[in-house]
């Protein structure tokens, strides 16, 4: 369930990030060009549909952050315990 959310999340927030895109660039073509129908357009096309799948893709996030992290892995007990051996060392040179 949480690979199938995560899918999701990330599909909701790529969609968004190019809806704003869009938006944004279509309202800088009307300033550069000197349209404001451009602008009223973009933000008519856009606007409503980004911030609706932002707040779905919020949602989602919001679940993923109840499933629980992964456990420690051993990689990471050597890097401590490598990292122990050498502060003892350190330890003895002083």
């Amino acid at each position: 369930m949480k690979k199938y959310i995560a899918f999701l999340f990330k599909t909701c927030l790529l969609l968004f990030l190019i809806g704003g895109t869009c938006l944004v660039f279509g309202q800088l073509a009307g300033l550069l060009f000197q349209r404001g129908e451009w602008i009223v357009k973009s933000w008519e096309m856009f606007a409503e549909p980004t911030f609706m799948i932002s707040a779905i893709a919020g949602i989602f996030g919001f679940i993923l952050g109840y499933y629980p992290k992964k456990e420690v892995t051993k990689v990471n007990e050597v890097e401590k315990s490598s990292s122990n051996e050498l502060s003892e060392e350190f330890e003895l040179i002083r």
